[in-house]
């Protein structure tokens, strides 16, 4: 199952990530990198609020929902 968290971009757009397809999340002084197996996206969370969202607890999916805060 695949595990999406919603981040935002450096133009504050909101997006959802599949962190199973994610390679590397390096730092960046205003935020993060984020590289996949397509390509790179910056984003404006920090290491430390990306690692909180992908260690929340999952649940089941009602409806509209996609995925955990």
């Amino acid at each position: 199952m695949a595990h999406f968290i919603k981040l935002h971009g450096t133009d504050n757009a909101e997006m959802l990530f599949n962190l199973d397809v994610v390679v590397s999340i390096d730092p960046l002084p205003d935020g993060t990198m984020i590289c996949t197996r397509w390509g790179s996206t910056k984003v404006r969370e920090n290491l430390d609020t990306i690692l909180s969202m992908s260690s929340s607890p999952i649940t089941s999916a009602t409806g509209h929902q996609l995925l955990n805060e």
